[in-house]
């Protein structure tokens, strides 16, 4: 990088390092001379000058005809050094004391099985109180150490996974009665983390390398998702509690149960 580039790199114009690297190679001069030197056209000159006056860079005579000095350039740039620095300390000083803003809906897309765990084991590195994640077993081995190293912290976590598999959790629920009923019902196999009731994955996991997710802070969506993981929860216990046969009987005597277990 040339000298120009490194003066406009410092917030010059072109058209004033063009001026003042001229005028140091030749001072005092008048405005046509440091156009003629600089290559800057005459209509543009005095202007330029101008703003090196006002940035403190150049000094003129005062006196007809105008002669222009260039500041030296250790006393020009220590100065902007300095001036720099007081701006920094000033603006750390202003941004320490940023008021937070209110909670806002922020969505992200997550693309990919191992984008979709990247996340969510973000999400359990991060968690202060509690966890709830409806999981499947090809994604314990990934998020398990993360999952271990939470509850050994303190934070309350409520695995339920579609399939018999070790899972480091407070409580855990396995799923594995209605999962081949969930993945028939919606084609994909949907999983979920909820954490601190304050920000939540979805995500659409694909044999065939199209899996998708979301991440938000959207609180409805958090609501809902924690409703969903609860919902197997509540209904697996209950068809532990009646038997499947039983819950089987009943769902085929309800058309809106029927309805709801079909196919989407």
């Amino acid at each position: 990088m040339n000298v120009l580039k490194r003066m406009e790199s410092l917030g010059f114009s072109a058209y004033e390092a063009k001026a003042y690297y001229a005028l140091l190679r030749r001072f005092p001069a008048k405005g046509y001379e440091i156009s003629k030197l600089s290559e800057i056209p005459p209509s543009k000159i005095y202007e330029v000058l101008t703003k090196l006056k006002n940035r403190g860079a150049v000094l003129d005579s005062q006196c007809e005809p105008v002669l222009y000095y260039p500041v030296q350039p250790d006393i020009l740039f220590s100065r902007m050094e300095q001036d720099l620095q007081k701006n920094i300390q000033s603006l750390l000083t202003d941004l320490a004391f940023v008021p937070p803003m209110d909670a806002f809906d922020l969505t992200w897309n997550l693309q990919g099985t191992d984008g979709i765990n990247a996340k969510i084991d973000e999400l359990i590195t991060q968690a202060k109180k509690e966890i709830y994640a409806s999981l499947w077993p090809e994604q314990i081995p990934f998020l398990n150490s993360s999952l271990a190293k939470a509850v050994k912290r303190g934070v309350y976590v409520v695995a339920a996974t579609f399939g018999d598999c070790e899972v480091a959790a407070s409580r855990t629920v396995n799923l594995e009665v209605c999962s081949q009923n969930a993945y028939q019902r919606v084609g994909a196999k949907l999983c979920t983390i909820i954490t601190d009731d304050t920000e939540v994955v979805i995500g659409r996991l694909s044999t065939a390398g199209h899996s998708t997710g979301v991440w938000t802070k959207t609180p409805s969506l958090v609501l809902v998702t924690k409703e969903y993981v609860t919902h197997d929860i509540i209904v697996n216990v209950l068809v532990s509690e009646i038997g499947q046969e039983r819950y089987d009987a009943i769902c085929r005597q309800q058309d809106i149960l029927q309805r709801l277990q079909q196919k989407k």
